[in-house]
């Protein structure tokens, strides 16, 4: 059969397998099953579903056009139904309280899910599968098939009833959120946000087919236990149906994206993201599929488009190897690595959203570059290919706030954000650069000097130190075990600004880590310090990457996050190195463009290797660090980047170099100040202190 091209380029000969059970009848196990089916037609592949044919919980679905490209190649029949029932949308539109912002070039297709598994189950119906719908599989009921394959979703039951097989581990996220549906229409995946008297709601909304749209409601849990929607009287009414009293709230709340429709529910209810992970796919005959395996949060889009390609790569694996575990250990081996890449991607996605309220108070422009950035998925190249008008303006923002404007008439273009003025209390810094002296070095005024000469806008003097009438701003860092309080105040009276250092964890900057670490740095404001020096944690613990970390088994109630794995940490203040190891992050994939990224260079000229780690995943830890300790305490916060870094324009460099990340992490608002040794300047120059 031509459709299945990718499986049979390589006829694996006699299958030590005849019979397979698959439980679950979501898109992917019907695609598996029709997959397999079309490779192996004396395979005998039966799909359990414990609801009927048209019974479809949810609303739409989406694929990249990458994925779409490996349906095509996998199964052209199958495509060709999928994309002729289908809509294609290119564009994001953000509706920030202030601005509507509209964003280009993310192509992509949504169906109805209905629809999609329709076509699923009259494609695996043909190609020989047999379909038992309204059969609920009792676990371990279907073991004598030769394969089991579980595809039963993020809530397996098949899986969970033996989770030590698989070593599932199970997370829930903070924010409650609602599939809906309506009939308003909308031309772009759009992102709504509503300001109420309890907090901020935030939709996501994509059209899947004429007329129909899919919007997802979420908010933080204060702003829904103080809205009174966590409430669960309407569920014991209608212990079948949706939460209709949050239904008709919600309606209200977004009557003004809503065009005078009403927002519809499926069996519509609060509910907190479940984030599944496996430390094996496979034990014995039974292998996990989808959901089931792995989950990804809904705000990248992965969900059913994992799944998809999760069962082209199984059943390729079982076409090439006649013995299913083998074919197994392949099929986890061809998957694991994207799947996690597309985790770690995901992880900082969602606390975007579970923190997004605490950014509406940017300007629309910055904050929507702060969204598209949540996720290291692009590049700043791929942003000014997409919409460099859109980046243009969160750039003009940043200089704006920082009393840059551009002059009337102007060309707009990058330039990088080290160059803007900050206002630090009375005093007025020319640029973000800091240099620190050591409190070693006998010669502080001719260190500030050297320091002014290179270009540094701010000073930082290592102890309480003063010097006459400096050529440069010059302010004090203390250890807060060494000061602290009115005493540090008026020690440094005179050389203020007053930052405190304060050693940065590698855990999650939401979990219990990033709490303590957030109280410490309130707590140094309200003790007289305008600023901190988030220096990283010398010894990067084995979770400090969002996806690396172990997870405990299954999380609390809806509502409620744990952080397991990631422990308390201790920002206590103590020395540490400030740089960054520059090191390399790979080549990532452009998602959209269709075209690898360029790869970060190994390491900038004048750089050593520091503590061991991914730099640019210790990079984007410190950043959310910076970001929650400058949002919730109003410090001014400097981060380290790495010696010898390249002061070039943004993007200049190519990949994901740290000029770029420097850039938009200053641009976005994560960071205020970057410490570093005297930088190579090539273009621009920073402007000189004086």
């Amino acid at each position: 059969m031509i459709w299945l091209e990718e499986i049979e380029q390589v006829n694996g000969g006699a299958a030590m397998w005849g019979k397979v059970a698959v439980v679950g009848g979501g898109p992917a196990g019907l695609f598996l099953a029709r997959l397999i089916r079309g490779a192996r037609p004396d395979a005998r592949v039966d799909v359990y579903e414990r609801n009927a044919p048209h019974e479809a919980n949810g609303f739409g679905v989406v694929f990249s056009a990458r994925t779409m490209s490996r349906l095509r190649r996998s199964d052209p029949e199958t495509h060709a139904r999928i994309v002729r029932a289908s809509v294609t949308v290119s564009d994001m539109e953000l509706r920030h309280p202030r601005a509507t912002l509209r964003y280009g070039g993310f192509d992509f297709s949504s169906i109805s899910r209905q629809t999609l598994l329709t076509i699923l189950q009259e494609q695996a119906a043909s190609a020989g599968a047999v379909l038992h719908f309204g059969h609920h599989a009792a676990p371990g009921s279907l073991d004598d098939a030769d394969v089991v394959v579980y595809a039963d979703g993020a809530n397996s039951a098949q899986r969970d009833a033996r989770p030590e097989r698989f070593g599932t581990t199970v997370r829930y996220g903070a924010s409650p959120y609602m599939w809906l549906g309506t009939e308003a229409p909308f031309d772009a995946a759009t992102f709504a946000f509503v300001a109420t008297g309890h907090g901020h709601f935030a939709a996501h909304a994509y059209p899947y087919a004429e007329g129909l749209t899919t919007v997802v409601v979420e908010t933080d849990p204060a702003t829904w236990q103080a809205s009174g929607m966590d409430r669960p009287a309407d569920h014991a009414r209608n212990p079948g149906g949706s939460d209709e009293a949050s239904l008709e709230r919600l309606s209200e709340l977004f009557a003004d994206h809503l065009g005078g429709h009403k927002l519809l529910g499926n069996r519509s209810r609060w509910a907190t993201f479940r984030i599944v992970r496996n430390a094996r796919w496979s034990e014995g005959n039974a292998v996990l599929l989808g959901d089931a395996a792995h989950t990804a949060h809904f705000t990248v889009g992965s969900g059913t488009k994992l799944a998809m390609e999760d069962a082209i790569a199984l059943a390729a694996a079982l076409d090439r190897d006649g013995d299913p575990r083998a074919a197994f250990a392949a099929y986890e081996r061809e998957r694991r690595a994207l799947v996690t890449r597309t985790q770690e991607w995901a992880e900082p996605s969602m606390r975007w959203w579970e923190t997004f309220g605490r950014r509406l108070h940017m300007a629309p422009a910055q904050f929507g570059l702060h969204f598209m950035t949540r996720t290291s998925a692009l590049t700043y190249e791929g942003l000014r290919r997409r919409f460099a008008d859109r980046v243009d303006e969160a750039e003009e923002a940043y200089r704006t706030a920082g009393g840059t404007a551009a002059r009337p008439g102007a060309a707009p273009g990058p330039a990088h954000g080290v160059a803007a003025p900050l206002l630090l209390g009375s005093v007025r810094l020319p640029n973000r650069l800091v240099e620190v002296v050591p409190e070693e070095c006998d010669d502080p005024a001719a260190a500030v000097r050297a320091a002014g000469a290179r270009g540094a806008g701010l000073v930082l003097l290592r102890g309480a130190r003063t010097l006459p009438r400096p050529d440069v701003a010059v302010g004090s860092v203390l250890r807060p075990e060494r000061g602290g309080g009115a005493a540090a105040r008026e020690t440094a009276a005179r050389t203020a600004p007053l930052f405190a250092e304060v050693a940065c964890p590698a855990a999650d900057a939401w979990g219990p880590a990033g709490d303590e670490l957030t109280a410490t740095v309130r707590a140094l404001v309200a003790r007289g310090c305008e600023g901190v020096l988030l220096t990283p944690d010398p010894a990067p613990s084995a979770d400090r990457a969002p996806g690396s970390r172990t997870d405990s088994a299954p999380g609390p109630a809806a509502g409620t996050r744990t952080d397991p794995g990631t422990g308390p940490g201790s920002p206590t203040g103590t020395a540490v190195d400030t740089r960054i190891d520059p090191g390399t992050a790979g080549t990532r994939t452009d998602p959209g463009s269709g075209s690898p990224a360029d790869s970060v260079p190994a390491r900038a000229a004048g750089t050593r290797t520091g503590p061991v780690g991914d730099p640019a995943a210790r990079w984007h830890a410190l950043l959310g660090h910076a970001e929650r300790v400058r949002t919730e305490t109003g410090a001014v916060v400097a981060v380290p980047v790495p010696d010898g870094w390249a002061l070039d324009l943004p993007g200049s460099t190519g990949g994901d170099a740290w000029p770029t990340r420097i850039h938009l992490a200053l641009v976005t608002g994560r960071i205020d100040l970057v410490v570093s040794a005297a930088p190579t300047v090539t273009r621009p120059a920073v402007p000189a202190a004086g």
